[in-house]
């Protein structure tokens, strides 16, 4: 039996998420591969706002680190 792929689910979020007092890190993760598709049921829904917090990814796509890059550059053999 295969797996089904995750469905996006996002929450409403009534409260509005003033960057001075919030960080946008604790209600969503941007660095989601569904996040897209959760703005766009967001916008269907005509929400103020969307959390990610029940997601089961929320804490699942993280965030790329350095590392994940550091050799995925191509090489400049022009530079010195």
């Amino acid at each position: 039996m295969a797996c089904l792929p995750p469905k996006p689910n996002p929450t409403e979020l009534r409260l509005p998420i003033w960057a001075e007092q919030y960080r946008i890190e604790d209600y969503r993760n941007v660095h989601c591969r569904l996040y897209a598709r959760c703005i766009d049921a967001a916008v269907r829904e005509d929400w103020e706002g969307f959390t990610c917090q029940k997601c089961a990814l929320f804490r699942r796509d993280e965030a790329p680190h350095a590392a994940s890059h550091a050799f995925d550059q191509p090489a400049d053999n022009g530079r010195p």
